[in-house]
């Protein structure tokens, strides 16, 4: 799975020093859909008739494909949850 080049995101991420959890979602929603792209374009380059068929290699291209979209989920996932966390933590402060 090719990398996205560091710090470019298929959102914009508003210049005002606040960092939302719109913005984080957003752009893990893009990592996410970039790696789902990716399966559904292995998987048809393989399927033949209905019959997906891979060879030993191709089966472990998948796997790895699957691998990082795991990732990108994950990530995403336990990103908002520390996000989400911080607020509750600071809203308690206050």
């Amino acid at each position: 799975m090719p990398n996205p080049t560091p710090g470019t995101s298929a959102t914009t991420i508003n210049p005002d020093s606040n960092l939302t959890t719109g913005e984080v979602s957003d752009n893990f929603e893009a990592c996410i859909e970039q790696a789902d792209a990716q399966i559904e374009t292995f998987l048809d380059a393989h399927t033949s008739n209905g019959v997906l068929e891979l060879s030993a290699s191709q089966s472990l291209e998948l796997q790895q494909l699957m691998a990082d979209q795991s990732i990108a989920a994950q990530t995403g996932t336990s990103t908002l949850k520390g996000v989400k966390d911080s607020i509750v933590a600071s809203a308690r402060n206050i």
